[in-house]
């Protein structure tokens, strides 16, 4: 049999067995459902009723069943049984540690409590320890309920199997076993889970059976309180050791599934920034690959918003995805399984677990009159655990709270038998520990999902509610209350991650039983606790997980209504971390509901009123919403200008009110304000404080956009060399002046400096804030095109494609920063020869330049200037005519006809003549804009000689081949002398082709 059978055995008389490792290996290749009903066919079975019937019943009951009698009879079938049994594993591989036991030898004479109710070792039971694995004696760490297994661990030795099926070899490979690769975000393992089998089984099914391309979820829908998520947790810890990557998603919220998200892409070492909006196409791109991982399970827990929750699921994959959610709607999108109450059998189990000292007749009336819900049945079985109540005076109890429960008209999803429960517990609390009730109350107004401990710890030197203040400034007093909460099973604490939390019905039922008045200051006091706990700079991506773990309570405790300034600062701070972190809409929306309810509260002249509408209108302008960001800063500035505010206040409104100006084409007007923004801050402030470094950064973004590039250049250069002695060469002010300043040189005409100080700059931007960071993606748009301009178009075309990539995987198609790069991609698809990807690319992004923007919006305009040259390439010289003369108007309507830009615009309109064979048109248009591209450049600017180049193609089209040979030298010299050797232009030049100028958009 090639080494599958023992035959050493048969030899001394016995049965042949399996070799070593070879059954737990055949066992291993079927799933737990198989070999449950591999299990139940055996017991059937005439020669196994006996043997197969009592693991039948370890099967239903792996923790109640009979163990198996340790006799000489039995001694070859306990190594069977415990190798089913680690195949099951979960439960199963307990009961499989006390079998293995019996089979090595003598026993304690009681086994060890399965959940921590008996006698555990010394100093085991304090506060942070978990009771003691039954399997191993040792304390199960919080969170860990399945632990990796070792080399040593009996599960590891049952599971391993010989290489090729021979004794004495190496060990097989077989389906993978212990802890997956990457596991995260799952709650702990709940200790007294109990029954739920054919549900677990049924879940096991419906993602077996599930084997399309496209991942359709499992839904465990149904009311709350019925153990949807831990049926879901459940699942995760039993089948662990069938998936390389389980990450559990809170789905509640959309920040929350944000954040699980972005948390997987570190888990899964993609290479990508912190940034949300970087890190959650790519976690979804790499699921749908299989790579690094495939094999993996997504657990969306209380998704509720169907839409929001599908749009974050993988599009296909080598995976599987489980929904928990009490909406129904589920089933038209989902394999529906409905989770009902506990069957009796079930509750009493549970009860009994929690309470030993129950009757099973005490159970039952119990779980009647609890109406069989799981979380009132736990809540029950912790109560009488802890205090040891008569059940009758218990259910009396719960009799004398129902009519009070149903007079309150609580929602459907409110089972009042669970409140009547929590009731009596919250009236024992009230008496035993009343700061312990206060402070349950206050974590109701937050979240439900868990809270930072340390949130609690950081309040000593600040008064919260005089009820709270005691407990909260002392540790011990505090461990106690915690400890209360825990012991009624009122919260769940996770000490491995040092948090706590609450079921969302148990919030409902503290919140209906207090008055408005009681609910107000509750709220108030969770607020201040959440102000207290505000974490640094929300630029500091260092920062982000603490903003991203007080973010949900920050919402849920309705901290955007509060008026306390303190409060108000954290609101203001998790606006800008949703901002930095890349969540661009949500950050907006939170901006938006705080300006709208700080208005109301405060008045639109309170200055937190104007920094959040100017706030507001800065994420818009971000988002393409260039005409509310435009009032909001108009209003803000008027404001300002009308009240007694600080200066650096009115400073910041002008700064905003010109960047609104300049997003809407209005650069004049940008131009004005910014010189008087900046000759304020100089006056009040000093040349190098950085109120004024920061107004002198704008404005030299305003002379570049009006073409005064000298002017631009002088100026960057001050300011970055200030900045540079104040922060240092990496900070990101000196590298976004320096930025701009690489444009004023480019536009300046020195192509190569431009280049290479781009260069230097985009390697800064790449080791200090990442290759993934907006600022550096922004960074390599601008040295794409000071290559292009350098003629290194293949380097230019390659850094412009992933460019356009990166900025559609952060923002999508509509954000400004895309289009500005798409357009300078379609230039770049054209010069290398692709004019059909140029003229694809190139009518998208003028299209939506001109629906977002208007058709007078300089972006507009420059998209008709590049997109006419394709169009002139490919033969279609009237739609190319029609696109010059509609941009060359309007140039001269919003900008003036001595703008670089309009003149870029005429040499493409005498372009489309020369094509035409027009040649005195063409040649009027040139001389025309060489003369003032001289004015306005000089003489020896790299476009100046172009259109003398082209020019001298116009005079030889006339047949004035003297005066054309005598200006193409004059172009090939002056050429020669400002481009490199091998630039295309000169190399053009030289063969009398007509050459294309582009425009590159400049950052607004």
């Amino acid at each position: 049999m090639g080494g599958l059978l023992d035959w050493s055995r048969a030899e001394s008389g016995g049965a042949p067995d399996f070799a070593p490792g070879v059954r737990e290996a055949l066992l291993a290749t079927g799933s737990r459902t198989q070999l449950a009903r591999t299990v139940t066919l055996f017991a059937e079975l005439s020669g196994g009723r006996g043997r197969g019937a009592s693991l039948r019943a370890a099967l239903r009951d792996p923790e109640g069943a009979a163990l198996p009698e340790p006799t000489e009879e039995n001694r070859s079938w306990l190594p069977i049984e415990i190798a089913v049994l680690k195949a099951l594993s979960g439960p199963y591989a307990r009961r499989a540690a006390r079998v293995a036991g019996l089979a090595s030898g003598p026993t304690r004479s009681e086994d060890p409590a399965p959940y921590g109710n008996g006698a555990l070792n010394p100093g085991m039971n304090r506060p942070g320890m978990n009771p003691p694995d039954p399997a191993t004696g040792s304390p199960v760490p919080p969170g860990g309920g399945v632990p990796t297994p070792s080399p040593d661990t009996p599960d590891t030795r049952a599971r391993k199997a010989d290489q090729d099926m021979a004794p004495n070899t190496s060990a097989t490979r077989y389906p993978r076993i212990g802890q997956p690769k990457v596991m995260g975000n799952v709650p702990p393992k709940n200790p007294n889970f109990t029954g739920r089998e054919s549900l677990l089984a049924a879940v096991e099914e419906q993602l077996r059976a599930d084997e399309t391309a496209a991942v359709l979820p499992h839904a465990l829908h149904g009311m709350g309180g019925v153990g949807k998520s831990q049926i879901a947790i459940e699942y995760v810890y039993r089948h662990s050791h069938e998936y390389n990557v389980i990450w559990w998603i809170p789905a509640e919220q959309d920040s929350l599934i944000l954040g699980a998200l972005a948390d997987l892409a570190r888990a899964l070492n993609l290479d990508v920034g912190p940034q949300a909006n970087t890190a959650v196409p790519a976690v979804r791109e790499a699921l749908r690959s299989g790579k690094p991982y495939d094999n993996w399970l997504l657990v969306f827990d209380n998704a509720e918003d169907i839409e929001t929750v599908r749009g974050y699921f993988p599009t296909g994959g080598p995976g599987k995805i489980i929904v928990t959610s009490r909406n129904r709607d589920w089933e038209r999108v989902a394999n529906p399984l409905t989770v009902n109450i506990f069957e009796r059998h079930e509750s009493v189990a549970l009860l009994r677990r929690r309470s030993r000292d129950l009757s099973e007749r005490e159970a039952d009336e119990l779980a009647a009159a609890l109406g069989d819900l799981p979380l009132a049945i736990e809540q029950a079985g912790a109560w009488h655990a802890a205090t040891g109540m008569p059940v009758d005076e218990y259910l009396m109890l719960l009799e004398e709270r129902r009519p009070g429960i149903l007079e309150l008209a609580p929602s459907p999803d409110y089972p009042v038998s669970v409140a009547a429960a929590w009731n009596i517990s919250l009236d024992r609390l009230s008496e035993s520990n009343p700061a312990a009730r206060h402070l349950l109350e206050v974590c109701a107004c937050m979240a439900p999902e868990p809270i930072p401990q340390s949130m609690l710890r950081g309040t000593r030197n600040v008064e919260v509610s005089p009820e709270l203040d005691p407990i909260l400034r002392d540790p011990v007093l505090l461990a106690r209350a915690t400890r209360d909460l825990s012991k009624l099973s009122l919260i769940k604490l996770d000490h491995k991650n040092g948090t706590l939390q609450m079921h969302r019905l148990m919030q409902t039922v503290l919140l209906v039983g207090l008055t408005p008045e009681e609910t107000a200051k509750r709220r108030s006091a969770a607020q201040v606790l959440l102000a207290t706990a505000m974490p640094g700079s929300p630029r500091s991506a260092d920062q982000w997980p603490a903003y991203q773990a007080l973010l949900p309570h920050v919402i849920a405790s309705g901290a955007v209504h509060s008026s306390d300034p303190w409060v108000r600062q954290l609101v203001d701070a998790a606006v800008r971390y949703l901002y930095n972190w890349g969540a661009h809409q949500a950050s907006a929306e939170m901006a938006r509901e705080a300006w709208t309810a700080w208005q109301a509260d405060s008045g639109e002249e309170a200055l937190a009123v104007i920094q959040m509408s100017k706030w507001l209108a800065f994420v818009l302008r971000v988002l393409g919403q260039t005409d509310e960001a435009f009032a909001l800063n108009t209003r803000a500035l008027e404001l300002c200008r009308q009240t007694d505010v600080p200066d650096e206040e009115l400073l910041d409104s002008m700064g905003q009110m010109a960047g609104s100006l300049r997003y809407r084409g209005a650069f004049r007007e940008a131009l004005a304000l910014d010189s008087e923004a900046y000759g304020r801050a100089r006056d009040l402030f000093g040349p190098e404080d950085p109120s004024a470094l920061l107004a002198a950064h704008n404005l030299g973004v305003t002379l570049r956009l009006v073409g005064d590039f000298t002017a631009a250049r002088e100026l960057d250069e001050e300011t970055a060399r200030q900045w540079e002695l104040l922060y240092g060469p990496t900070h990101v002010q000196t590298l976004q002046t320096l930025n701009g300043l690489a444009i004023d040189i480019r536009e300046s005409g020195d192509y190569t400096a431009a280049r290479l100080l781009q260069e230097e700059t985009y390697r800064i931007y790449r080791n200090v804030l990442g290759e993934d960071n907006a600022a550096t993606i922004r960074a390599a748009r601008n040295l794409a095109v000071c290559r292009r301009r350098d003629g290194l178009y293949a380097d230019a075309s390659a850094l412009g494609e992933e460019t356009v990539e990166r900025f559609v995987t952060r923002y999508g198609w509509d954000y400004p920063d895309t289009l500005s790069a798409a357009i300078n991609t379609s230039v770049e698809r054209r010069l290398r020869g692709d004019l059909a990807g140029s003229h694809e690319l190139g009518a998208r992004v003028l299209a939506r330049y001109q629906e977002r923007m208007g058709l007078g919006h300089a972006y507009t305009l420059v998209a008709m200037v590049n997109h006419a040259a394709t169009l002139r390439a490919e033969g279609d010289l009237g739609a190319a005519d029609r696109l010059h003369a509609e941009a060359a108007r309007r140039y001269r309507e919003t900008l003036g006809e001595r703008h670089v830009s309009a003149l870029v615009a005429d040499m493409g309109q005498a372009s489309n003549h020369y094509a035409r064979f027009d040649f005195a048109r063409a040649r009027t248009m040139d001389e025309a804009t060489l003369a003032t591209l001289v004015e306005v450049l000089g003489p020896s600017h790299p476009l100046t000689h172009l259109c003398r180049a082209n020019l001298s193609l116009d005079l030889r089209g006339l047949g004035q081949a003297e005066e054309a040979d005598l200006v193409n030298a004059q172009a090939v010299k002056g050429l020669s002398e400002t481009l490199n050797p091998d630039h295309p232009w000169l190399m053009a030049a030289r063969l009398h082709q007509r050459i294309e100028a582009d425009i590159a958009p400049m950052p607004m």
